[in-house]
């Protein structure tokens, strides 16, 4: 079992667009895509080059792309981040659920040197909601009827992870492994 992350190029379109397109994703995302062609996947991963506030990652379990990683709003005068992710398939889902956290908590407070991570998690998305608990991070609040989605009003959840919190838990890998994790670590 080896997890591994690997920064998204155009070559990752086509099967992000299947991933995002799937009901089972879907149904957690804020947003459908409208339209969704191999064309305007590559555009958009095109957009993301040279962005400060950006970065798209493939997951992969022993070098098979399994999901997607995104740090998203990243602020550095602010010190934040929000995160998003989603795992494609159920067996690398129920293998990497809790485990993934991990690597995305390291990352933000020790690749960017940022201090929390706000998410906002659609009420829909059951597990990802308990989840966060079991991450331990704090519940913030609710966000009544805050998304427009296929015609209905959805509601929201937000949690934080602030750093000295993260730092209170027991760390079940080392900093190193995380870092060896990405394949950009050292420059990003």
């Amino acid at each position: 079992m080896a997890l591994y992350f690997k920064r998204i190029d155009v070559n990752d379109a086509a099967l992000l667009l299947e991933w995002r397109t799937s009901p089972e994703i879907t149904k957690g995302m804020y947003t459908d895509l409208v339209d969704p062609t191999i064309a305007k996947q590559v555009s958009w991963i095109e957009s993301l080059q040279g962005r400060d506030d950006y970065r798209g990652y493939m997951i992969l379990d022993d070098k098979e792309p399994v999901g997607f990683l995104c740090f998203d709003d990243i602020n550095y005068q602010h010190q934040r981040c929000s995160t998003g992710s989603y795992i494609y398939s159920r067996e690398a889902r129920l293998k990497y659920a809790v485990t993934l956290h991990t690597y995305i908590c390291n990352y933000v407070f020790y690749q960017l040197k940022l201090n929390k991570i706000v998410n906002y998690i659609l009420d829909a998305n059951e597990k990802v909601v308990k989840l966060q608990s079991i991450h331990k991070t704090r519940y913030v609040g609710y966000l009544r009827q805050h998304i427009s989605k296929n015609n209905e009003l959805l509601d929201v959840h937000i949690f934080e992870q602030l750093k000295e919190d993260w730092n209170k838990q027991k760390q079940h890998f080392s900093l190193d492994t995380i870092k060896a994790a990405y394949n950009d670590w050292e420059n990003a």
